[in-house]
């Protein structure tokens, strides 16, 4: 299994780079790690900061098995609050490690939320962009309390890194294209000011 994650997250490392992080992009991408791990969903969370201050996360992208019920559209997965649901996942993936186990594993609400979703089994890994914990990527197993081996979770942690890089991209792209509006604008006003 470990062989073929691997290749997966080959592929889809080289994907990432060459298209960018692209809605279609990520989801074809999440797909492809997903088949290769036989896992019923693969999902991409991203941090914010809420009005008071406190840190949430939202579901931004999600690819389904067919045997599996799709969560995006589920408002629960909406501006969780770590602190009131997910206190425990803090402080490993703000310092790059994963979170695993099945639900019964973890603390309530945690629990309850993460049963709801029929989830037996789940592997969550930090997406870091620029020294900054920006979300995670998480696999579900709906069908079985998987135990995910140690060459697993690195080949994982790899597409968490692969995402990153492709984040780290998107940014430094917009940058620039922010930068070229701006010289635009100023050599049009140069010529303006000439004429």
């Amino acid at each position: 299994m470990a062989s073929k994650a691997f290749t997966a997250v080959m592929n889809v490392s080289k994907m990432l780079l060459e298209r960018g992080f692209e809605p279609k992009t990520v989801s074809e991408a999440l797909g492809q790690v997903g088949a290769a791990l036989d896992v019923d969903r693969v999902y991409i969370f991203e941090n914010a900061t809420g009005p008071t201050g406190e840190l949430l996360c939202h579901q931004r992208y999600e690819w389904t098995a067919a045997a599996a019920s799709a969560q995006l559209d589920n408002p629960e997965l909406q501006n969780v609050s770590y602190a009131e649901v997910l206190p425990s996942w803090v402080p490993p993936l703000s310092s790059g490690k994963a979170v695993q186990g099945p639900p019964r594993d973890f603390p309530s609400p945690a629990r309850e939320l993460l049963e709801s979703q029929d989830i037996r089994s789940l592997l969550v890994c930090p997406i870091t962009v620029g020294g900054e914990w920006w979300g995670f990527v998480g696999f579900d197993d709906c069908r079985t309390e998987r135990q995910w081996p140690p060459m697993e979770v690195s080949v994982l942690q790899g597409l968490s890194n692969a995402l990153a890089g492709s984040l780290r991209h998107a940014r430094l792209r917009n940058m620039l294209s922010g930068v070229q509006t701006q010289l635009r604008t100023i050599i049009q006003r140069c010529e303006t000011t000439a004429s």
